[in-house]
């Protein structure tokens, strides 16, 4: 019987269980609780609506049938009385008279108009405007012409829109009012009116009123007039919550709900009512007390009441699910054990992951392995009968592109040129840190010629998507019908590589291009070569090598003829040094090996380099008897020529004086110590410049003997016509060119 939870391990992953079994009871319990939850915030703002529609009926009711309901009647009663044509009422008299012998009369109709105001709460004024007379009476004042009056303009529009409705005003002494007016007499239509009679509520007195309807101070009650211009307020302003209103009034949304602001804003336009005015409420949340906020604390205290009862069914079921895989567990553990310890820390959990990403991992390790070495083998030619239809499709043509990483790494060269390749299929293969290959595939139809331009194409975007982080060579091979020919495109890629030596090691070459050179020498005097060697002409040498390297560089010869020209060339050098008793010039290893550089253009150079001397010693050796000695000198100045040399110093080597050193110089050599030691040097950083690309301009100064760099520079432009760097550049596209 195995015992839970007594080791940290297994207490640890009987846990994991009761937590995992837990969330999924949270998560079935959230998924239900959060239904019920948005169901109850539904039916919470079906009601917040509903309630918002009647308490906003309410107010409008109140406003218009009760409150100012309240004046009209008052202002109908006090105009009932010129109904009758025949009554003599005062009133009726004044509008069938005018104001001249009426004063009196007109005084004590002034002084009932202010009983009237007085009677009235919230009455600002009452006045009447006679047509016949033309003048104005009014609860304070009588003016004699209309115009007199302060309400000259409202009284002109009376008779088009002004009567028998409310219009919210402001007077000219700034009180803002709602005025209702009716025709005199009473009853009569407005173009047959004798005059008009009009009642000034205070707005403040209305605002009063109906802010003691709302159930909270924080509730807010807006009305409009007909042209949506609002007029009358209960709270204080709130630009804010007007926009929030006004938008709803655009959209003629009747509720609205904002569930971050917490409030709701109802929305009303009543046609029916004669002033034609919109009412818009704004509630906050915490002013409705509702059925579905007891709804939603019962969902709550519900949903924890499961979750307490999931907890325990949790502990239950990972009771029972421990028991079969803490035995599975302990298996686990024996096995792993056989293979290394694992750490103490680990729980069930971590080991079982552990053996199975171990397992998973050295899988994917062996397949990618197997995958790699087969497709190394396909390159290689190591025909192991394999099938290679599950790496590379049938029914195409295949190529292969040599890759020689100069600086940078494979990996870095597969990053940059899978994040860029676009036109040609491909598997990439790599060889080892330096060297990848890549197998190209492509339909049947597809000219050889678009496809090389293509593949010629994706290389030269990596090389110019690396910005010189990565150098590199490439070649192209032949062009394979099936995956059995492979191995012989890759070695046709191998062979084209040759041809750096042409290009330069940068150089992407085409098997199918250097295929078609010329495999027949060309005819070229050897013998001329040495005839000139030994009689000391520098001038025929040079010609002589001149033609050699236009010809071999022409793009029309096949490397191996122009190797069997320069093995040539260093055989006759080779035989003029042993004829002419020369070993101290040359190094006593393989001449071919030390004349032999990484390109044509440097090898050309060493070739014409080590020609010089051996003409510059014939010429020495027939101008002077002492032309060993010089010859000597020439040799410790050529081993010595980045150190301080003096005439000083040679004469320590030749045991022989300074000044007499000096006239041997200039009598051998046709120029003084000094010229002679510049010329070597110079013309050695020359060489440096062309073959050692990697040494800086300083480094090469060093070399040659100079500790001051803009010395050397001054130097060198004076004798080459061009500055160091300059000449590096000149000579570099000359050695691409050829």
């Amino acid at each position: 019987m195995i015992r839970i939870g007594k080791d940290r391990q297994g207490g640890a992953f009987f846990t994991h269980l009761i937590l995992s079994f837990t969330l999924l009871a949270v998560i079935l319990i959230g998924l239900v609780g959060g239904y019920l939850y948005v169901q109850a915030n539904r039916l919470m703002i079906e009601e917040v609506a509903r309630d918002s529609r009647e308490r906003l009926s309410a107010s409008s009711d109140f406003i218009e049938n009760t409150l100012l309901q309240k004046y009209e009647t008052s202002l109908r009663n006090r105009a009932l009385s010129t109904m009758s044509l025949e009554s003599q009422s005062m009133l009726n008299v004044l509008l069938d008279s005018d104001w001249e012998g009426n004063t009196s009369r007109i005084a004590a109709f002034r002084k009932e108009l202010e009983i009237f105001k007085v009677g009235n709460e919230g009455v600002h004024n009452i006045s009447v405007y006679f047509q016949s007379g033309d003048y104005v009476v009014d609860s304070s004042q009588f003016y004699m012409q209309t115009s007199n009056s302060p309400d000259s303009s409202y009284i002109r529009e009376l008779k088009e829109a002004g009567l028998n409705r409310w219009i919210p005003r402001t007077l000219p002494d700034g009180e803002e009012v709602l005025t209702y007016a009716i025709a005199l007499p009473y009853g009569s239509m407005p173009l047959q009116s004798e005059g008009a009679m009009y009642l000034d509520v205070k707005l403040s007195n209305l605002v009063q009123m109906a802010s003691s309807m709302m159930s909270s101070p924080l509730e807010q009650l807006f009305v409009f007039n007909e042209e949506k211009n609002l007029f009358l307020r209960t709270n204080a302003n709130n630009e804010k919550m007007l926009g929030f209103v006004r938008q709803r009034m655009e959209k003629k949304q009747e509720m609205y709900y904002d569930e971050r602001e917490q409030f709701a804003v109802s929305y009303r336009e009543d046609a029916s009512s004669s002033n034609r005015w919109s009412y818009a409420l704004v509630r906050p949340m915490n002013t409705f007390v509702s059925s579905s906020e007891q709804l939603k604390s019962q969902i709550i205290i519900g949903c924890l009441l499961v979750l307490l009862i999931g907890l325990l069914i949790s502990y239950m079921i990972s009771k029972r699910v421990y028991i079969p895989m803490g035995r599975l567990v302990t298996s686990i553990r024996g096995l792993y054990h056989h293979g290394g310890s694992p750490s103490p820390v680990w729980n069930e959990y971590a080991m079982i992951g552990g053996v199975l990403d171990k397992l998973g991992q050295k899988i994917e390790r062996l397949e990618s392995n197997a995958k790699v070495n087969e497709l190394k083998n396909l390159l290689l030619g190591a025909d192991l009968g394999l099938e290679y239809d599950h790496y590379l499709p049938r029914d195409c043509h295949y190529m292969i592109c040599g890759i020689r990483m100069l600086e940078g790494s494979g990996e870095d060269f597969q990053y940059v040129y899978e994040q860029l390749a676009a036109y040609v299929k491909y598997k990439y293969v790599s060889l080892n840190a330096g060297e990848a290959a890549i197998i190209y595939f492509f339909e049947q139809q597809m000219d050889i010629d678009d496809a090389e331009r293509l593949m010629q194409a994706e290389i030269s975007r990596v090389k110019e998507a690396s910005e010189g982080r990565l150098r590199f060579g490439a070649a192209f091979g032949t062009l394979a019908g099936s995956p059995e020919e492979i191995p012989f495109s890759y070695q046709c890629a191998e062979h084209a590589f040759r041809y750096r030596f042409f290009y330069g090691p940068e150089a992407v070459i085409r098997h199918s291009l250097v295929s078609a050179f010329s495999k027949a020498p060309r005819p070229f005097s050897f013998d001329a070569y040495k005839n000139a060697l030994k009689a000391g002409n520098e001038a025929a040498m040079n010609r002589l090598i001149d033609d050699f390297q236009k010809d071999a560089g022409s793009g029309h010869l096949q490397l191996e003829t122009v190797e069997l020209g320069l093995l040539q060339f260093a055989a006759t050098l080779y035989q003029v040094v042993i004829e002419l008793d020369l070993q101290q010039l040359v190094p006593p290893s393989n001449l071919f090996d030390e004349l032999k550089k990484e390109t044509l253009a440097a090898t050309i150079a060493s070739i014409r380099s080590l020609s010089a001397k051996i003409t510059s010693h014939v010429q020495e050796s027939g101008n002077h008897a002492h032309a060993k000695i010089i010859l000597k000198l020439k040799h410790f100045i050529d081993e010595h020529i980045h150190e301080d040399l003096s005439l000083n110093k040679l004469s320590e080597v030749a045991s022989l004086a300074p000044s007499y050193i000096s006239t041997l110089f200039g009598a051998v050599m046709n120029e003084s110590f000094t010229e002679y030691v510049t010329r070597v040097r110079l013309e050695r950083a020359a060489t440096l410049l062309r073959e050692e690309r990697r040494l800086s301009v300083a480094e090469i100064s060093a070399q040659v003997g100079y500790r001051n760099p803009q010395y050397f520079h001054n130097k060198f432009k004076t004798r080459f016509g061009v500055t160091p760097v300059q000449f590096r550049n000149a000579n570099s596209e000359l050695s691409l060119e050829a």
